[in-house]
């Protein structure tokens, strides 16, 4: 499989870094990989953005029903 190419932000200020970086956290989310911030003179940075397909069993299950989960004591279970 190949990899996903690099998101790359150039030219940006050091007081934009942050933002930045959350954008790519909610754009991303768990398929990110990697951030790397390169300090390319006086106060500019490239900023890379790294991302990667989640494997198949680690993706949380949509379908998980009720019944699937046991019940804590006291939420309704049988007792004893």
């Amino acid at each position: 499989m190949s990899r996903r190419p690099a998101t790359m932000e150039r030219d940006i200020p050091l007081f934009l870094i942050p933002h930045i970086v959350m954008r790519g956290v909610r754009t991303y989310g768990e398929d990110l990989e990697r951030v790397i911030v390169r300090k390319i003179g006086r106060h500019f940075y490239n900023i890379s953005i790294r991302t990667r397909p989640i494997k198949r069993e680690l993706i949380r299950r949509q379908s998980r029903t009720d019944s699937d989960v046991p019940a804590r004591d006291g939420e309704g279970g049988e007792s004893v």
